[in-house]
């Protein structure tokens, strides 16, 4: 019981400071990836904590809570992660309608202050892809997972003429009625224990012309508390049902983890050996 009371009091200040990210982030200026950064307009987890909702909104939060809710929005996925520190990812997107691209996702945890407050920024692929993201301090959960939500809901209403905020609405929903599932992982040539998130977030939607398409797109999410972040990996699939050529599939996948200090020295090195890539 003790566990639970502690495990619901973490609950509120977490799913708060990353929906904020994923429902605000559209409007909001991307930040670089370096020790400069202006952090006056960042997120404030803790703070937004002490003013979360009426207890009537927490009550209903406690009760959709299920065990993808847990994995998502209450383990701290960033707590093992000492010191400024960059986080690397993969990002692939097959598509028959579409260009196909692989690009570069980074979360950069630019520093950690004497509370043990992470001050992050990310990079979000490069170019006409590149989405932009706002800063975020205080974070305890990898933000990653929500990045990739939100980006996700915005292509759709980009495709279809849609509302991004009911995409939203409904993984969120989704999420809250899922249950993840233990499996087995290799990474990096070793078996390790591993959490799968799958879910369906339109099969029980009415949906109307061209966002009928994603009735049966499917979300996968891998995670695991032996990788850096926890998130393994990120994978959409959609096929519409009506043309069975278009077919979409999107993964975000972790590469690796630097510390700044070990990319200094990695540059460093470059430099002094005259190597500019």
């Amino acid at each position: 019981m003790k566990l639970i009371n502690v495990t619901i009091k973490n609950f509120f200040g977490l799913i708060l400071s990353l929906n904020i990210v994923f429902l605000l982030c559209g409007d909001l200026h991307s930040q670089d990836l370096d020790s400069n950064v202006d952090f006056s307009d960042a997120i404030d987890a803790e703070e937004k904590r002490s003013k979360w909702g009426t207890e009537e909104h927490k009550q209903s939060l406690i009760d959709e809570m299920s065990s993808a809710n847990v994995s998502l929005f209450i383990d701290e996925h960033l707590s093992e992660i000492t010191e400024p520190s960059r986080i690397f990812y993969k990002f692939e997107k097959f598509s028959t309608l579409e260009d196909n691209f692989v690009g570069n996702v980074v979360l950069n945890i630019v520093k950690i202050d004497e509370e043990k407050k992470k001050y992050i920024t990310f990079r979000y692929l490069k170019g006409r892809n590149k989405v932009r993201f706002p800063p975020q301090i205080g974070a305890k959960g990898n933000p990653v997972f929500m990045l990739f939500f939100e980006r996700d809901a915005r292509d759709m209403q980009r495709l279809t003429g849609g509302n991004a905020l009911f995409f939203r609405s409904r993984i969120r929903h989704a999420i809250a009625a899922t249950e993840t599932k233990d499996i087995s992982l290799n990474f990096k040539g070793e078996n390790i224990s591993a959490q799968e998130i799958t879910f369906k977030p339109f099969t029980k939607t009415k949906l109307k012309n061209r966002v009928n398409r994603y009735k049966t797109k499917e979300f996968r999410v891998t995670m695991s508390n032996k990788i850096p972040g926890y998130i393994y990996k990120i994978e959409t699939f959609t096929k519409d049902t009506q043309k069975a050529n278009d077919i979409v599939r999107e993964t975000l996948t972790f590469q690796g983890i630097k510390t700044n200090k070990e990319l200094r020295e990695i540059y460093k090195k470059r430099k002094d050996s005259g190597d500019k890539s």
